[in-house]
């Protein structure tokens, strides 16, 4: 399994997590937003072996390239920005790594043959809902740039998998 942003918060528990499951386990983490002491306290609780490549997930050459060296089959995709705050600041770089991620990890996978993705979202897509708890049959209506990019990528992600093998 291919963990895109493994090294952050909630990528490194889920790489945790794989590992415990008995699964082999790939990060790949341009370190944007965490740090290689994250990599090697996930290491501590895994495999002093884990693999790790430090590279772009809108990079889709090194994201191909891990795919084939690593025998990947599936792969969770977490490498995004993902303030709020900073998304209203900095909108071209959210539009940027959000949606340019993505699109070069579907590329990629698309191209090896990997079918089997689970995208991390964010309930920032719904925006201020009319009622809660919120659903996934609740109306998106994000209220921000970053909300906006997840939203994106999940429209993004159906055109897809409407038109190939992609399980989504």
């Amino acid at each position: 399994v291919l963990v895109t942003g493994g090294a952050g918060y909630i990528g490194s528990h889920t790489v945790v997590a794989l590992h415990e499951a008995g699964r082999d386990v790939v990060i790949l983490d341009n370190l944007s937003n965490s740090s290689a002491a994250a990599v090697d306290a996930v290491r501590a609780l895994t495999s002093p072996d884990l693999a790790f490549i430090e590279a772009d997930a809108a990079d889709r050459e090194s994201v191909g390239r891990t795919i084939v060296d690593h025998g990947v089959d599936e792969v969770v995709h977490f490498a995004a920005f993902k303030s709020v705050e900073e998304s209203v600041e900095r909108p071209l770089a959210y539009y940027d790594n959000n949606v340019g991620s993505t699109i070069g990890v579907v590329e990629a996978m698309l191209e090896y043959g990997v079918s089997r993705l689970v995208f991390s979202s964010s309930c920032t897509v719904y925006g201020e809902p009319a009622s809660v708890p919120v659903t996934e049959a609740s109306p998106t209506g994000a209220a921000n740039p970053y909300g906006r990019t997840k939203l994106i990528c999940e429209q993004l992600l159906a055109d897809v998998a409407a038109g190939s093998a992609l399980d989504v």
